[in-house]
């Protein structure tokens, strides 16, 4: 198999999500090693299958935005309370593809069985085309300043199906800084 490299797995998503594009490209960029993917840009709530996801994305439209990006750096732990466990800030920079989790929810931790709070997402116990998937989509949405609904297969060591992620830009005077992210994993349709 070819190297997956993080330039054509990015361009795809960019190419996906404002052409159109098919997700089997996306598929194909990553080296079909990422399964069941699916990819939506600005979601509304009927888009998402979740309360925890819907009513983030309720918290994240009620702010101030410039220029599609939400005018905070920081969350109200208390408007977003029934997703907390579930719930990601991750930072931009200040390399350009460097993704920090400023915050990785214990829910999450829990299914995984691991913590990434204060590591990159290059670090993530998973394969690297995983890694690559999650900085292409952090680096769309970087660029796009929008929201992005995505879905995958968990690797079969995670007591989840799939991982359902909405991602939304944060920061000031338009230019992203953070990301707000809710992942939540899905195991027989019920949040896990």
């Amino acid at each position: 198999m070819s190297e997956i490299s993080l330039e054509r797995v990015a361009e795809a998503i960019q190419r996906h999500l404002t052409k159109g594009g098919e997700i089997a490209k996306v598929s194909a960029a990553l080296n079909h090693e990422v399964k069941d993917i699916a990819l939506h840009r600005e979601p509304s709530e009927a888009d998402l299958p979740l309360k925890e996801l819907r009513s983030v994305l309720r918290y994240w439209q009620a702010l101030p935005k410039v220029d599609g990006v939400a005018e905070v750096l920081k969350i109200d732990p208390l408007e977003l309370r029934g997703s907390l466990g579930y719930l990601m800030l991750v930072d931009s920079g200040p390399g350009e593809n460097e993704f920090r989790y400023a915050l990785y929810g214990s829910k999450i931790a829990a299914v995984a069985g691991f913590d990434m709070t204060g590591k990159t997402v290059w670090q993530v116990a998973t394969s690297s085309a995983v890694q690559t998937f999650f900085a292409a989509c952090y680096r769309a949405v970087l660029i796009l300043r929008c929201p992005l609904y995505t879905v995958h297969k968990a690797p079969p060591q995670i007591t989840a199906s799939h991982w359902h992620r909405l991602i939304l830009p944060l920061g000031p005077n338009g230019v992203v800084k953070r990301f707000l992210v809710c992942n939540t994993p899905i195991q027989d349709g019920h949040l896990v």
